[in-house]
């Protein structure tokens, strides 16, 4: 196993977020930030990837320890449900409902 692929699976979540960080704010390259903490680009890039998708919920450790099959079938309900979603919105499209002005009785001075 690779030295590097291990030091990327132990890295706490506060080092992950600042790694994102060095990334998003500061403007590094995956390859500058994999670099200087010495892990793979690929795993900057997914953390990245995965950060901006997700936001903070990213950083957990339950989320950073989770399978890469369950997040891939988490990402692709999430992108079924937007699609489907999108198709209802086409389908139920029609014209707007006539608006209707309410009125309560005695309210109106000249009855």
């Amino acid at each position: 196993m690779d030295r590097r692929w291990a030091k990327g699976r132990e890295i706490a979540a506060a080092q992950r977020g600042q790694i994102i960080q060095r990334v998003l704010v500061d403007g590094w390259s995956a390859a500058q930030a994999a670099e200087v903490f010495d892990i793979q680009e690929r795993q900057v890039t997914r953390w990245v990837a995965d950060y901006r998708r997700h936001g903070m919920a990213s950083l957990r450790e339950e989320y950073a320890t989770e399978s890469r099959q369950h997040r891939w079938m988490r990402a692709l309900r999430g992108g079924l449900l937007r699609w489907f979603g999108g198709l209802r919105r086409i389908a139920t499209r029609s014209e707007p409902a006539p608006c209707i002005v309410l009125r309560r009785t005695g309210d109106d001075p000249r009855h």
